[in-house]
Formats: structure tokens, C-alpha cells, sequence
């Protein structure tokens, strides 16, 4: 795969307020299982080298395996077609100001429900004591949604969300949005579950979009931290090949932009000044169908 992706060193891709995120890194992954960096920081490209050949998702929480600027690391695969053509990771702050939850689920033997394989929970412990014993049957609560639906699903208002079986935790925790992304290869092998904090939010957006005939429709959004003109309503649409949503279609994997026409595609004022700087497109594809895309806007 040829990367179609823009972003140079100087592009930032955290936000000036507290971010849980300290960065994040994409690459392509050739038909021998190695991975290219399409960022141009590769700090993880050994943990994206391994994901490229294992194929399965993981958390890296060891401090002798981590920057020191650095709490935790998730990183998984994007598949197509049976195969592993991308992988992202997720790069968690050390900043005493970041809370956030990055968790892998997994199935259970021969049982439809799915089981915490890992999380990272920084200073939520209430919030991972709980997390700990909880299993979702297919179906059930946001990690289960995600096996069910076959795509990415988002989760807002998490205190109150009557699909979100943890709301006692996150309203403790201030936890405002969860983002569900699939991964399966023939069959199903984990639901990544990111929960963003409203005092150190993930991303100032995170939307779903899926494809309509010719063009995207946008399914659901959350927009924590930018101006109504870049927040869309539901059913807003992009034309084939626009925006993130069309990069990643045409790429057939994960990408990254800083063009801010690109990353504000479709919206009334097309490029806000400061309103966004990069963005990351994390399509999920059934077989070799493209059928959901998730999208952060920094």
C-alpha cells in the first residue's frame, strides 16, 4: 500500500488544553506482516512490527518498555479482507492532568460475551476495579454493542447512558464519551473501548461515518472541545472521496491528515482557524467491505 497520508514533525496532534493523548502513530502494513510508519515518529514501530505478524491488539503499561513522558501505549491492527493492512496506536500522557481509559475485550471459549483482556485506567482504580469483573454478552453494553453491530459505535453522556452498564464508575470518574472499534479478522478478536474524560478529552471530535451509495453518512458524533460550526448533526454527508472519511475509503486503511480542508470537510466554514490541526480516520471493513469509519479531530 502507498501512503496517501500529510502530516510533517511540526504538526501538532494533542490539544493546547490537559489531552490524555500525548500522540498517535499510524502505520501500513505490507503483504510480509511489516510495518511501515506512515507518521513520521515511529517510537512504537517494534509493538506495530509484532501486531503486524500476531495480528492481535495490546496495551503496553511496563515503564521499561515506554518513553518517560509516556503511561501507556494501546495499539491494534485494521484488517481487510482476512488480512492486516494498517495498525494505530495510542500514545497516553504521563501528565498528572490526563485521564482516560484505553481497554481491549475479548470473546470467551465457546460463550457470546467478552472479557477484559487488558485496560489502562490511569488514576480511575474504582473505575478498573469494577471493569475487572464485568463480562458483556454480544449485544450488551458497549463492548458488546461493537461485536453485535459489526462496526464502531459511540457512547456519549456515559453517567446516563442507559447502553453503558458502567455509569456508576464513569460519573466518578468524569468519563463524558466512549468509542467502540471493532477488529475481526475472519471472525471476531477484540472490541478496543476508548473512554475520554471531560477535563482531559481524547479528541476535540470523534464521529462515525458510514458509507451511503456514493458518499458517507455521518451516523453519530461528540464534539468536546470546538465551535458549532465544525460539529455536525446526524445524517450530515460527505461526497465519495471527501473528507477523512473518503482518505481512508480510498487509501483502504488508516490514515492521518493535517490539511484542516480535509479534516473539516463538509462542515459551513471550511477551514476554522485553530479549531482543528490533524485528524485520524480508523476505517473497519467486513471481508473486503468497507462498512464503518471512525474519525478524531485534534
Amino acid at each position: 500500500m502507498t501512503a496517501t497520508n500529510e502530516m510533517t514533525q511540526d504538526d501538532p496532534t494533542t490539544m493546547t488544553q490537559p489531552a490524555f493523548l500525548r500522540g498517535f502513530e499510524v502505520y501500513d502494513v505490507d503483504q510480509s506482516g511489516t510495518a511501515i510508519a506512515v507518521t513520521d515518529c515511529a517510537e512504537f514501530s517494534s509493538i506495530a512490527q509484532a501486531i503486524g505478524h500476531s495480528g492481535q491488539p495490546i496495551i503496553v503499561t511496563e515503564r521499561d518498555q515506554l518513553p518517560f513522558d509516556v503511561s501507556a501505549a494501546l495499539a491494534f491492527p485494521i484488517y481487510r479482507d482476512g488480512k492486516v493492512v494498517s495498525i494505530v496506536v495510542l500514545i497516553a500522557s504521563s501528565s498528572p492532568d490526563a485521564v482516560g481509559v484505553f481497554e481491549v475485550w475479548e470473546p470467551v471459549g465457546f460463550y457470546d460475551d467478552v472479557k477484559l483482556l487488558k485496560g489502562y485506567y490511569s488514576k480511575l482504580d474504582r473505575f478498573q476495579n469494577v471493569s475487572t469483573f464485568v463480562r458483556f454478552e454480544k449485544g450488551i453494553g458497549l463492548p458488546g454493542q461493537v461485536w453485535h453491530r459489526h462496526r464502531a459505535v459511540i457512547h456519549t453522556d456515559l453517567p446516563h447512558h442507559p447502553g453503558f452498564l458502567r455509569a456508576a464508575g464513569a460519573s466518578a470518574g468524569a468519563l463524558a464519551v466512549g468509542i467502540g472499534i471493532p477488529v475481526f479478522d475472519d471472525d471476531f478478536v477484540a472490541s478496543i473501548v476508548l473512554l475520554s474524560a471531560e477535563k482531559s478529552p481524547m479528541a476535540r471530535a470523534f464521529e462515525v461515518w458510514l458509507p451511503d451509495d456514493d458518499a458517507f453518512k455521518l451516523l453519530e458524533g461528540f464534539y468536546a472541545n470546538v465551535g458549532s460550526e465544525v460539529a455536525l448533526a446526524p445524517g450530515a454527508t460527505l461526497r465519495h472521496g471527501e473528507g477523512l472519511a473518503g482518505l481512508a475509503a480510498t487509501h483502504g486503511g488508516a490514515c492521518v491528515s493535517s490539511d484542516v480542508s480535509v479534516c473539516l470537510a463538509g462542515r459551513s466554514v471550511p477551514a476554522v482557524d485553530g479549531a482543528v490541526h490533524s485528524g485520524l480516520a480508523i476505517p473497519y471493513f467486513d471481508g473486503s467491505t468497507l462498512t464503518s469509519i471512525v474519525v478524531l479531530l485534534f
